[in-house]
């Protein structure tokens, strides 16, 4: 309403819209680029942590430095930042040490002579491959693009793992035959029964070869792993707790293969001793990964059910693989076991297959991203 000769308002709205809609249209302009900017740190947050685990990872594996960078790379760019392929530079991967005290963080050191960790910097800036991100309202506030930068880094960490070895008397048979009681093992000498030495040809000493192979791979791995044995038939005991000294694990096998005995298959019993020995030898690491591998060539047929050992032990943060050895052997249940630990089940037949199996298993143990 306009009073009688007072003044005229009329087109005043449009005056201020016309004034105020530069402003709007620069705060909406700063506020998408804003978004944009987040949008891309998370891109490169994403590209840098999968070239960190993929580097890792063939790190873990090969022990080549060249190859780990090669797949570092190529990880990297299957992962897009602004709709662009994320390129790394050999001089954006490093190289070093991941170390931790108790359960606190691990703290990377570049360098070193015995590097177990990989830093992966992705950049996008003036001077990387891919140069500055451009912003999607650029010129706002004179500003036409942005650079970025995200670490991570893959580390190699403490790993506690006990071996869970069976020692039935099927053990004393081949792994081509049928372990039946009498006969004897084909390759036995005439007069032998069961506390004689292990036959020259049998599963057993297939075990101690592989497990030999096994200790050499975990030996070269960049990681720092302690070792434990326990061994099984109708009882399990823990015959070597967590150490470095893997000749030890070997020395503790060496009583059964000089005098081995006929016994049960307590699957059971033996991943209980495992889990065991990754809580309370006084060598074990609160803070380390724990792992079980655990193997058998036959049944369970005594003592506690696999799988509810294998429960027990996966909520106490064990991680369990399982290899069955021989034509014999419960497949079914041992993948059981594998599931519920969260590990991977593993198949031999022969003494080549599980020296294979061991090797696959050496290379499996885990890599984490700690930054």
């Amino acid at each position: 309403m306009i009073c009688p000769g007072g003044p005229s308002r009329r087109g005043a709205v449009l005056v201020l819209m016309v004034v105020l809609l530069p402003v709007v249209l620069l705060m909406s302009a700063f506020a998408i680029n804003v978004a944009y900017m987040e949008l891309n740190k998370t891109e490169m947050i994403v590209a840098a942590d999968a070239a960190a685990r993929a580097g890792g990872r063939e790190f873990a594996t090969t022990r080549d430095q060249t190859s780990a960078i090669t797949c570092a790379k190529t990880f990297a760019s299957r992962n897009a930042v602004a709709g662009e392929p994320l390129q790394l530079a050999d001089s954006d991967l490093t190289f070093g040490v991941s170390t931790r005290t108790g359960s606190g963080r691990y703290v990377f050191s570049p360098g070193g002579a015995n590097p177990n960790a990989l830093e992966v910097v992705a950049n996008r800036q003036a001077g990387s491959l891919d140069g500055p991100i451009p912003l999607l309202m650029p010129n706002v506030l004179g500003v036409s693009s942005f650079e970025s930068t995200q670490q991570a880094v893959s580390s190699l960490v403490q790993v506690d793992i006990a071996l869970v070895i069976d020692r039935s008397g099927s053990m004393a048979y081949a792994a081509s035959e049928v372990a039946a009681y009498p006969p004897a093992p084909y390759s036995a000498p005439a007069g032998w029964n069961f506390c004689d030495p292990a036959p020259p040809d049998c599963r057993w000493r297939n075990v101690l070869s592989a497990v030999s192979v096994f200790l050499t791979e975990v030996q070269k791995s960049p990681a720092d792993e302690l070792v434990s044995l326990s061994t099984y038939s109708d009882t399990a005991i823990t015959n070597q707790d967590l150490t470095s000294d893997y000749s030890l694990i070997l020395d503790a096998m060496v009583p059964y293969t000089n005098s081995f005995c006929a016994g049960g298959t307590n699957i059971g019993g033996g991943i209980n001793e495992g889990a065991g020995a990754l809580v309370f030898s006084p060598s074990a690491r609160p803070g380390a990964w724990k792992v079980i591998v655990v193997l058998t060539d036959g049944i369970h047929n005594i003592g506690t059910s696999p799988t509810t050992a294998a429960q027990s032990a996966a909520s106490n943060g064990a991680q369990i693989f399982t290899i069955t050895f021989s034509s014999e052997a419960d497949q079914t249940q041992m993948q059981s076991v594998a599931a519920q630990g969260g590990g991977v089940h593993f198949h031999a037949t022969s003494a080549s297959d599980l020296v294979d199996v061991f090797e696959d298993i050496a290379k499996c143990l885990p890599t984490l991203l700690t930054k």
